[in-house]
């Protein structure tokens, strides 16, 4: 008996080398970073990422929308040369706001080397900022609108990496920790509408990089400290029902880059309008900030101004017609 075996067409053989080629050349996530995710997602409560389809993909849950600016719900990687010349892909952005998210914040991020951004806005999340996140190289941290207690660690001062801090709107209390003086590539720290007490730490004198730094809406004490003047490259200052006293430091007049600047409710000695040096200032609000005196003329002078708030204070004199274009509040 003749068997005869046939070769199967040659177009099944070419899709089935293709078939081989991709997957052979396919980059796909470390095992150990799908580890690191896999808890990730339980902590957070996060539950419909799919384990089966490729994270660094947009099926399974992981994210239709690889944009870090524009996305609210992705994990985002990057393709990196290893030591043997290899692509590897790497998690470098997990966003997922606005997810309803129950669980708590994740200690694993440490987990994943190559982790720049982690943002959580607008969650149920609960309990403490792990101290795990002082060992990663992270860039941008915002948990905002959540329902965090507990302080700020202070091993989040060895992220050396760090621009972006923000973590209002949570109920987070006690001291700041000096160590986040360490930060010196900060651009924004953003503690607004929390429980924080105490003084502010002489030792953020030294976040120089500082461009936005928001304090208000919390329990602080002391008095708004001199060392404001060292962080010449703010453009927005929030200390609005901080707790912290005025009078506000003459010394203000050194921050020439300002654009925003917001104080209210100051208790303490009396004191005259500060001399604002900056041309660029668009909102300016010193509400019952105990001020006394007449109207300083440079406010005339201030031709970018659109909101300006004075109110509750001990003020006198005739307001300007240049103002006409000016929005009282």
């Amino acid at each position: 008996m003749t068997i005869l075996f046939s070769a199967p067409p040659l177009i099944s053989v070419l899709v089935l080398l293709c078939t081989t080629h991709f997957a052979a050349a396919s980059t796909l996530l470390p095992d150990d970073e799908v580890e690191a995710l896999r808890e990730i997602g339980e902590t957070l409560g996060k539950s419909d990422w799919d384990f089966n389809a490729d994270p660094c993909g947009v099926d399974g849950g992981w994210g239709d929308n690889k944009d870090i600016d524009a996305t609210s719900n992705a994990v985002t990687c990057q393709n990196f040369t290893d030591a043997d010349n290899n692509s590897v892909p790497h998690v470098i952005s997990i966003v997922l706001r606005n997810q309803s998210l129950p669980g708590s914040l994740p200690p694993q991020l440490f987990r994943l080397p190559y982790l720049k951004n982690f943002d959580v806005t607008r969650n149920y999340l609960n309990g403490i900022i792990p101290k795990e996140w002082g060992s990663t190289k992270l860039r941008n941290i915002s948990v905002v609108i959540n329902r965090l207690t507990g302080s700020i660690p202070k091993e989040l001062g060895n992220i050396s990496t760090l621009w972006e801090l923000n973590v209002e709107s949570n109920q987070l209390s006690g001291a700041l920790p000096p160590d986040l003086g360490n930060l010196s590539q900060l651009i924004q720290l953003q503690l607004t509408s929390n429980n924080f007490t105490g003084e502010l730490p002489q030792r953020f004198a030294e976040l120089t990089a500082l461009q936005d730094l928001r304090l208000g809406d919390n329990q602080f004490t002391g008095k708004i400290p001199d060392f404001i003047q060292n962080l010449s490259n703010l453009s927005v200052l929030f200390i609005q029902a901080s707790g912290l006293q005025g009078p506000i430091p003459s010394r203000i007049t050194l921050l020439e880059k300002l654009t925003d600047l917001r104080i209210s409710d100051l208790n303490g000695t009396e004191s005259q309008v500060p001399r604002l040096n900056s041309a660029n200032i668009k909102t300016l609000i010193l509400r019952s900030c105990n001020l006394i005196g007449e109207l300083p003329d440079y406010l005339e002078e201030m031709t970018s101004l659109n909101i300006l708030d004075l109110s509750f204070n001990k003020l006198s004199g005739n307001i300007s017609s240049s103002f006409r274009k000016v929005n009282y509040l």
